[in-house]
């Protein structure tokens, strides 16, 4: 069945890349392993997951303070000294400031562990499902999930950091959208037209569904705009 959904999610939105899954766990599940090389980053870990399914724990995120507070995990005295320290160079040069720290999102469910993983091999439920796509297909999760419905108030969009969406959609319950901030645009090369989605991973297939639906309203109303392009040649 959840093969069927991320299948039906690939095709309708025409996705470059493989949606991935991430799972909070305490125990590490059967038959995974742990991730095979030292990242940069924890939005790294997003792209090695394209390619199949891993483990990873708060020291794989060490090199990437601001990454291993989002993602919830414990830092020791040396990372948080790390942290601050990069806090504080964003900060001299007007980029982040030091009391936006304090409003970052943090993943509240207990967990020792991160599985990632591409969603046709994940072997677990994802509590998150990330998609890197453009942002025309962002448009119609947006369409599809009633996001940019003006009765309901349009969606919201986050920057820095990436990887704080992660724990927004699991506290709101809901599709959470990075434009991409600058590092992770460096470590997992966005494009400039790209963004990063992401789902509860309950609601992955109500998506699929309602996808469908708003894939055909789009595709229904192309021929009017067209013909109505065409009566105003340029």
């Amino acid at each position: 069945m959840k093969d069927q959904v991320v299948q039906q999610l690939k095709e309708n939105l025409h996705l470059q890349h493989e949606p991935i899954g991430l799972a909070f766990v305490k125990q590490i599940p059967t038959d995974v392993a742990h991730v095979a090389k030292r990242v940069p980053s924890a939005c790294t870990f997003w792209r090695l997951a394209e390619q199949g399914v891993f483990y990873a724990g708060a020291e794989d995120h060490q090199e990437c303070p601001i990454g291993m507070m989002t993602m919830g995990f414990q830092m020791p005295a040396s990372d948080q000294e790390r942290a601050q320290a990069l806090v504080e160079t964003m900060a001299s040069v007007k980029y982040f400031s030091p009391a936006e720290v304090s409003a970052l999102p943090t993943v509240q469910k207990p967990h020792q562990y991160i599985v990632y993983g591409r969603m046709d091999q994940l072997p677990l439920d994802p509590d998150v499902v990330l998609c890197r796509m453009n942002t025309q297909q962002a448009m119609l999760v947006s369409e599809a999930m009633g996001q940019v419905n003006w009765l309901q108030g349009g969606q919201s969009a986050f920057g820095r950091p990436t990887c704080g969406v992660i724990p927004r959609t699991l506290q709101a319950g809901e599709v959470s959208l990075s434009f991409g901030c600058v590092g992770a645009r460096t470590y997992i090369e966005l494009t400039p037209e790209e963004v990063i989605l992401t789902i509860p991973g309950e609601q992955l297939a109500e998506l699929a569904e309602r996808l469908q639906t708003i894939v055909e309203a789009n595709a229904a109303l192309a021929p009017y705009h067209q013909q109505q392009k065409a009566l105003f040649p340029a």
